[in-house]
Order: structure tokens, then sequence, then C-alpha cells
């Protein structure tokens, strides 16, 4: 049976590294394994750079540029009322600037300038994680999410709709809800210290150190994620990353995997 892994935890904590290190560790061992770090443009269920756009906008959307019709096609991903349209592939725009500007308006997740109602957003998630668990592909082994089970979502909700920790827990009860028939390991890496951690990540990354505010966020957020957890995720680890580094987490992943 396919498992369903979810790396965990606040900005610079190593998720992105874990999830690497997880994914080649899996495959040594002989598994078939598809893995998805931050802001990966092929992500089937997180998103960056896409638009919500309502159907009946959609097909007016087509009509009205109708010489990119094949590529809005390619890239647009059906949620239910609405159809998302990936728009950008990191920096790389995917259209002309007329029709970059338009899908920019209707931003789904990231800084939207007009987010679209909470209901919608998780009516939105609802429906492409259901076709996600409808259509994976169950020869894979392992698929492994950098934070899209609890880091991007939870983002949004906090930044885009000021959601209560109530909210929160309810949209992620309802994003596992969708995963029928298949194993999820939910794996939520902490540090002691989340300021030198943030500290260390934004060195690491050639950024500017953290500013105050930024760290309180994410001290903040940490207990967020912990409410989270406790009141959605029937089974989760805490890994202390601060305490037992990064290899004997791995180990303490890996054996969790596949014990």
């Amino acid at each position: 049976m396919t498992q369903m892994i979810f790396i965990e935890g606040v900005s610079g904590v190593g998720k992105t590294t874990t999830v690497q290190a997880l994914k080649n560790r899996l495959r040594s061992c002989g598994y078939t394994v598809k893995s998805y770090v931050e802001f990966d443009f092929a992500n089937p269920i997180d998103f960056y750079g896409t638009a919500y756009v309502p159907n009946e906008q959609y097909e007016k959307l087509c009509q009205n540029h109708r010489e990119e019709g094949p590529q809005i096609s390619r890239y647009s991903v059906p949620a239910g009322a609405a159809t998302l349209v990936r728009y950008s592939d990191g920096d790389r725009p995917l259209f002309s600037e007329g029709l970059m500007g338009k899908l920019r308006a209707m931003e789904f997740c990231y800084k939207p300038a007009r987010p679209v109602p909470l209901a919608a957003y998780s009516k939105a998630f609802e429906a492409v994680w259901e076709d996600f668990d409808r259509s994976y592909d169950r020869s894979v082994d392992f698929y492994i999410f950098d934070g899209s089970l609890l880091h991007h979502p939870l983002n949004d909700l906090i930044r885009n709709y000021d959601a209560s920790k109530a909210q929160a827990a309810a949209h992620v009860k309802l994003l596992l809800g969708c995963l029928k028939d298949v194993h999820t390991g939910v794996f939520y890496l902490f540090v002691e210290d989340v300021a030198a951690q943030l500290r260390l990540a934004r060195q690491n990354r050639r950024q500017p150190p953290p500013e105050p505010a930024a760290v309180a966020f994410w001290e903040q957020r940490r207990r967020y994620d912990a409410y989270v957890l406790e009141h959605a995720v029937p089974v989760y680890q805490l890994l202390n990353v601060t305490q037992d580094g990064y290899p004997a987490v791995l180990e303490q992943i890996v054996a969790a995997c596949c014990g």
C-alpha cells in the first residue's frame, strides 16, 4: 500500500533537507518514491502562483484568450466550483503579460489581493485532494510532501483569513479525510530555540536575519501547530532535531515508514 508522508514544522527547521534525505534513503532501500518540496510546481496538492477562477469566469477567460487556450488547459486544475490555474513556475511566467495580470489578480493562496471566502478556499482544496486520492499512482511506494498538510495551508489560513485554531484544525481534518485506504505518516520537526534556528536558516540561505516580528510569529505558530496536530491528526510523531540531530531523526522516520 502506498504511504503518504508529510514532513512538517516551522520555517527553517529543516523540512526540505529531511524530505530530500528521506527520499534518497528510501530509494537506496529499493522503494519507489515521489517527493515534493516547497514551491514545487509539480506538487498536486499544494499551490503557489495559482489563480482561483470561478468556473463561469474560466469559460470567459478561455474565450478571451483563445490563442493561449491549450496552455491554459494544460495548467488548469479542477477544484469544484472553480478552476485553479497555475500561472508561474517559480519565477517563470507561463502566459503572456496581459493574461498574467488577470491571473495574478485572482491569486488563490500566496498573499492574494482579494482572498476567496474561507469556505470556498476549503472546498477547493477538498476537491483537489479528493481528485488526487482517485488518481495518484498506486505503484509508487511513498509520496513525500514538504509542508503540504500543515505548514503551507496554515500559513494561508492565518495570514489570509486570521483563522482560529479550531478553523485550522477543521481544515486539516478535511484534507486528511480525503485520503482513503492509504497509510499516512505525519512527522513534525521542532527545535527548542526557534529564534536561533531561524537565524541559522536565514544565514544558510544568504538572507538577512529575521526581524523580531518574524521570530514572534513562528514561535506562536509552533503553538498553533501543536493545537492542530492534537485536534486534527490522529497519529503523528514529534521529532526534536535540536536534541537528536538530523541523522537520528531520519532513522526514526525511516523506521516508522518501513517497520
